[in-house]
């Protein structure tokens, strides 16, 4: 009964350590809208490899305190809601770790992390910001 918690514990550990550095794919539809997601969902997906350097890791849902009481724009795109589709959320999270890091950074050839230029990182905030902007928006004809 021991060894089973143990190694129970052990594949926990695993795989949230394989989980840290999730890479970002982005991908464009045949309608022209851009896509950005943790799992590549089209041939066409290229792997943009910005990875979270946060000290502190973007909040979870739970803990994050209420859209109210956001003190910027920033907060209110990234606090989630239980309302939000899966996307909106997805995205929200990543644009909180994206403001939450010390920087963001590349794989290089060599897999070493190459620090972005501070405009290469404002532009993929940027995105992030648009993303969030997308996938949050009412959809036509529904609730």
């Amino acid at each position: 009964m021991n060894v089973r918690i143990i190694v129970m514990l052990l594949a926990a550990l695993i795989m949230s350590a394989t989980l840290a550095d999730t890479p970002i794919y982005k991908w464009v539809d045949r309608d022209g809208h851009v896509h950005y997601s943790t799992v590549p969902r089209s041939a066409n997906a290229q792997q943009l490899n910005i990875m979270n350097r946060a000290a502190n890791p973007a909040p979870a849902a739970s803990t994050a305190p209420p859209a109210a009481s956001a003190s910027s724009p920033d907060q209110a795109l990234t606090q989630v809601s239980p309302d939000d589709s899966p996307a909106c959320k997805s995205a929200k999270e990543i644009l909180g770790r994206y403001l939450a890091a010390s920087y963001l950074y590349t794989l290089g050839k060599d897999d070493q992390k190459q620090k972005l230029p501070k405009d290469q990182q404002d532009k993929a905030i940027s995105q992030a910001r648009n993303t969030v902007t997308r996938a949050c928006a009412p959809q036509g004809g529904q609730p």
